[in-house]
């Protein structure tokens, strides 16, 4: 979002997401802020003072029914399989693949806590889906580029492969990519993929 700030040559912008809105102590603040040094030959009117605080209870009310939307949209989500996108400083962005477990709260965040042991912030799923939906995702990987986490014996990501994705399974549920590394037909679990060119 952004938002021109004064008039003419003096106009810059500001520029915020949609999670940037004013908050209640921001708010109160403001209109301290404004009480103290308010023009004392023109000084603030009651009814000014009583529509800004209408406007305060408003704020208030509306962040409250942000939260429970978004945490309904979130708990509506359990038991799904979801992808998401988490991006990094750098402008990359790792694909995170599991399904949802549980959803909490924190911070003014909402947060899916998925099997694979990830929690990822509400706001970063691209895709939810159902059993025929991640089907039909599986067969629009094929033929495409994929990036596989390779693992150390302590399970920790040491490198990435990159394969062509030759097909796909599914087992008890699982999603697996299928690729040629020269010997022979291997798999990886979608949850080891990190990215798909």
């Amino acid at each position: 979002m952004i938002t021109a700030v004064g008039s003419g040559d003096n106009s810059r912008a500001v520029i915020g997401t949609a999670n940037d809105f004013l908050g209640k102590d921001a708010f109160l603040n403001l209109l301290v802020m404004e009480l103290r040094y308010q023009d004392p030959l023109d000084p603030m009117k009651d009814r000014d003072f009583i529509a800004q605080m209408a406007q305060f209870s408003a704020l208030e009310q509306m962040q409250n029914l942000y939260r429970v939307s978004e945490l309904q949209q979130a708990t509506a989500m359990l038991g799904r399989a979801v992808i998401a996108q988490e991006f990094y400083e750098d402008g990359l962005a790792e694909m995170v693949y599991g399904q949802v477990t549980g959803v909490r709260s924190y911070g003014g965040q909402t947060y899916l806590m998925l099997d694979s042991g990830r929690e990822i912030r509400s706001d970063q799923v691209i895709s939810v889906m159902d059993a025929k939906g991640l089907e039909q995702y599986l067969s629009g990987l094929v033929g495409r580029k994929a990036y596989v986490r390779v693992f150390n014996e302590f399970g920790e990501v040491v490198d990435f492969k990159d394969v062509l994705v030759t097909g796909y399974r599914l087992k008890n549920g699982e999603p697996y990519i299928v690729y040629h590394n020269g010997d022979g037909e291997e798999e990886a679990p979608l949850a080891d993929v990190w990215g798909v060119a």
